[in-house]
């Protein structure tokens, strides 16, 4: 064959093999990445799923927890398997060693299998689930999986030398199962309307389409309760009976509160165990004023609950609303009804001793054995006392003495603010009492929160904590000594925008609270109800019981008595007209455009421009009660008012007492950063306030890093082989001219 067509045999085989080399290579880096889109098959739930990302095990001892639940109407089968997609890393140069220790699996803390790590590089292997180890054993009902790294000879060499392995949210679980009923038992609320699994969990609530304000009132209660119970986790939704979707209906668990004449239209059908009839509902043994909780399997989707927030009269309706933030709920005949008949007010002027042990507050022997464990003890102060000089904890308390002293410790703080801490000893391995001092302004009139942590080092880094236990244990012996004297005027507290919740959380039963809505303003009635469950999950212990009015007629003493939180169209809320003097945005009756601005700059906005205002101002018929105004010149102006102060990034960024928020999430500030307020001299209600609370991580979704649009992807592959044959075919091209054989012959 002539030299030239042997040339260009091989450039055009190895543009084919080049090509082809780069195409596996791309669907093998496609592969390896994790599927954005769900998996087809129900029984196969990936790591990515359950919220969880790759995970790094490094060292000597390291570990990984993955905890979740599976949906309510899941039974569980024989042949349920973990597959573990792990990139396992050795010490530059040691990529040949033997052994670089090993992973250990459990499932629910029964073993399930054991990996040897004897080479670098990806790895898949898939383990067993052995149908005893598929009942939870946590408190909560969750399901856990604990990967161990154990790498004993990591303890000879430099942290650089040891061996690293990540997991892979590419792992996944096979879980055969199937469907069974939901169950409906009201004892076990929030679940199944929350169940925390990997399927999101939605419900609405449905409210008459007429409501009276005593509905609305019920509904944002119900919510509040349900941001207690979920701890912010559900996702909320409000509308009427008549606004109610076909896909809602069919998609998300709903929640009916009001009259059961309000709700007749969706109620009358249902297979009610307390049926429907035109008094009320058909329960034993109750009355129109008593509240009625009913939970049903959805006619609409047996994936999906029906729960009845109602009763015979508006008192019934708020009294079952409120039993719900009391849980576990009593219940009737049946698991699946409870009648309330009333809600007991604890006496305000109960006696507290002086000195009470723990074991008082219900506290049992507490043996901590996490490195780093916590818990919370519950103590309160009578109204109108506030903590004396004097005031201290006598923890009682040892450990195990296999514990670092000089790195481990107990510490105590109170309301979330650390008040002192005991350094570990020898001495101390023995049971102990050490006497740490109670500062009177840590403390507060009603509900106090006692926080004690442990924090316990191993000796040695290369110590397996599985084998040598660490424990502390807190003892209810311990005491608290609690002088008191009548409490003075608090001091003047200063809030702006990005206070919020505050000052609403500062009574834990929202008992201070007043949202104020238009009327026939389903939009607004909305917005409230994701602030009322936002509010919520800040709340503990006591019966939820915030109030609600109309615009057009909030009483006098709910405005002496209460701090406002009103939400609407301007032109909607009349008592904006009473509050002109001090808001630093005010507007005319029946505009929607402030007349003035509190702004450095001030320009002209269109009447029909998207515009949501938020205010906050003292309010001027009370100096010690607060004024919040949600406000928006449109539905989506409304809505985008609540979200921002419900999420925790963006109300970070409103640090004045007036911010304007356009539809692209422009924050413009108002001059005046905050207002500096008091406790109002008259109560409220009974209830009583509690220290501010500090703030808390929001589990916020995860962003997803960007990544190229799938057309993108599959169109730049084949242009990057079209490039790259070009260019073999150029140089080639080249090649041939300047060849020897198309040289003339020397003579």
């Amino acid at each position: 064959m002539h030299p030239a067509m042997r040339f260009w045999r091989v450039c055009c085989w190895s543009a084919v093999i080049i090509a082809l080399t780069l195409c596996s290579f791309a669907a093998h880096a496609q592969n390896s990445e994790p599927q954005s889109s769900p998996v087809s098959d129900s029984s196969i739930i990936s790591f990515a799923r359950l919220g969880a990302t790759d995970q790094s095990l490094s060292g000597v001892f390291d570990g990984t927890r993955y905890l979740f639940s599976t949906p309510a109407n899941w039974e569980l089968e024989s042949g349920a398997q973990v597959q573990l997609d792990m990139t396992i890393f050795f010490p530059l140069g040691n990529e040949q060693q033997r052994l670089g220790g090993f992973l250990e699996v459990r499932f629910n803390r029964v073993l399930i299998g054991t990996v040897e790590l004897t080479r670098s590089g990806e790895r898949r292997v898939t383990f067993n689930i052995p149908d005893q180890a598929l009942t939870p054993v946590r408190g909560d009902g969750r399901h856990e999986l604990d990967v161990t790294l154990d790498n004993p000879a990591g303890c000879d060499v430099a942290p650089s030398e040891r061996t690293a392995v990540v997991i892979r949210a590419t792992s996944h679980f096979i879980f055969p199962h199937t469907r069974i009923p939901l169950d409906t038992d009201l004892r076990n609320l929030p679940r199944p309307i929350f169940q925390g699994s990997f399927e999101p969990d939605q419900a609405t609530i449905v409210v008459p389409d007429t409501p009276s304000i005593t509905d609305l009132q019920a509904a944002l209660t119900v919510a509040a309760s349900f941001g207690r119970l979920t701890e912010g986790r559900l996702q909320v939704d409000l509308t009427t009976v008549r606004g109610l979707a076909p896909q809602s209906r069919t998609g998300r668990h709903l929640i009916l509160v009001g009259r059961h004449t309000g709700l007749a239209p969706l109620v009358r059908n249902l297979a009610l165990p307390a049926a429907f009839n035109e008094q009320g509902f058909d329960a034993p043994g109750a009355t129109p004023d008593d509240g009625i909780l009913q939970m049903i399997v959805s006619p609409w989707n047996s994936e999906r609950a029906v729960l009845l927030v109602s009763g015979g009269t508006e008192a019934g309706v708020v009294k079952a609303a409120r039993a719900l933030s009391s849980v576990p709920v009593r219940v009737n005949h049946r698991p699946d009804v409870a009648v309330v008949r009333d809600l007991l007010v604890a006496p305000t002027e109960a006696p507290v001793a002086i000195d009470q042990r723990l074991s008082d507050l219900g506290l049992e022997p507490r043996v901590i054995r996490d490195r780093v464990g916590t818990f919370d003890l519950r103590f309160n102060l009578p109204p109108g006392q506030q903590l004396d000089d004097g005031a201290y904890l006598d923890l009682v308390f040892n450990h195990a003495a296999t514990v670092d002293f000089g790195q481990s410790s107990i510490s105590v703080g109170l309301n979330g603010v650390p008040i002192g801490s005991v350094r570990l000893s020898d001495e101390t391995t023995r049971v102990t009492t050490n006497r740490i001092t109670l500062p009177p302004s840590a403390a507060r009139s009603g509900a106090n929160i006692l926080t004690i942590q442990t924090n316990l080092a191993p000796l040695s880094l290369c110590t397996d904590t599985r084998n040598v236990d660490l424990w502390a244990t807190i003892w209810p012996e311990s005491a608290l000594h609690l002088p008191m004297k009548p409490a003075t005027a608090e001091p003047r507290r200063t809030f702006n925008l990005s206070s919020y919740p505050l000052p609403f959380t500062l009574d834990p039963a929202l008992a201070t609270t007043a949202f104020v809505v238009p009327q026939n303003a389903p939009v607004a009635w909305k917005a409230a109800a994701w602030l009322a469950f936002h509010m919520g999950r800040q709340t503990r212990d006591a019966i939820v019981q915030p109030i609600a009015a109309f615009a057009d007629n909030v009483p006098a003493d709910v405005r002496a008595t209460r701090d406002l939180l009103i939400i609407g169209r301007p032109s909607d809320l009349p008592i904006l007209t009473d509050l002109s003097s001090v808001l630093p945005a005010p507007f005319d009756p029946g505009s929607n455009v402030p007349r003035s601005v509190d702004m450095p700059v001030v320009y002209r906005v269109p009447p029909d421009a998207s515009v949501a205002y938020l205010q906050l101002a003292t309010a001027p018929w009370n100096p010690g009660r607060v004024v919040v105004a949600a406000l928006g010149s449109d539905d989506a102006s409304i809505e985008q008012a609540a979200l921002m102060l419900v999420d925790p990034r963006q109300r970070s960024r409103l640090t004045s007492t007036l911010a304007i928020v356009d539809p692209q999430q422009r924050v413009t500030l108002g001059n005046r950063r905050a207002i500096v307020t008091g406790l109002s001299p008259t109560p409220a209600t009974t209830a009583t306030p509690i220290a501010e609370p500090t703030a808390q991580p929001t589990s916020q979704p995860v962003q997803p890093t960007p990544t190229p649009a799938p057309g993108a992807s599959s169109s730049s592959l084949p242009l990057l082989l079209a490039a790259l044959v070009a260019a073999i075919i150029g140089v080639g091209v080249v090649i041939f001219w300047r060849a020897p054989w198309r040289r003339p012959p020397r003579e």
